[in-house]
């Protein structure tokens, strides 16, 4: 990417953008073609007024993404945990675009838990946001490694949720039978 091109991506606090080729690539590796990747809007602002967006959070409501600190120029040229959350959004927009109402269920986000078990079910039998979560958990685990999935399932405040036997056989078995069928 040329300096100039590099530029048209940097936005200042309260600027918006479209995705990248590299963040294209990157949530076609979890979705293929089944989000219309030109619609999708990243904000480095807050989704709620007088900035009440918490800083380290990021919130996909309808069908954009708002950042505030977590905000990265490509995502695709970011860390595991940023492509994590990267990805865990761009669930998000994938769910609405499947008819999902993310701002009445996201309404609610900050109660419920993001932790899950692959009990057997599929992915559409998860509540959303533990949906975003094993499509992002898996995103690591088939992009990066088992061992970058359990670095980030191991932190004080793991980005990994999966609760249950986390040995690596019992969890790619486990993803592949939630995520069959997927993206559909």
């Amino acid at each position: 990417m040329t300096e100039e091109t590099q530029d048209q991506f940097r936005i200042k606090y309260g600027g918006i953008r479209l995705l990248t080729m590299g963040e294209i690539k990157l949530a076609q590796s979890a979705f293929a073609s089944t989000i219309d990747y030109s619609k999708v809007w990243i904000h480095r602002d807050s989704y709620l007024p007088f900035n009440l967006q918490n800083r380290n959070a990021a919130m996909t409501p309808n069908g954009e993404i708002y950042f505030r600190d977590h905000y990265r120029d490509d995502f695709s040229q970011s860390t595991d945990y940023m492509q994590h959350m990267f990805i865990h959004e761009m669930s998000h927009v994938w769910q609405r675009e499947r008819g999902m109402n993310i701002i009445c269920r996201g309404l609610v986000s900050w109660l419920v838990s993001y932790r899950y078990t692959l009990d057997g079910r599929l992915l559409s039998e998860y509540p959303m946001e533990q949906q975003a979560q094993i499509i992002a958990d898996n995103f690591i685990l088939q992009t990066f490694s088992y061992e970058i999935w359990s670095h980030l399932e191991n932190q004080k405040y793991p980005d990994i949720t999966l609760d249950g036997d986390i040995s690596e056989t019992v969890i790619r078995a486990g993803y592949r039978a939630a995520l069959r069928g997927f993206p559909w």
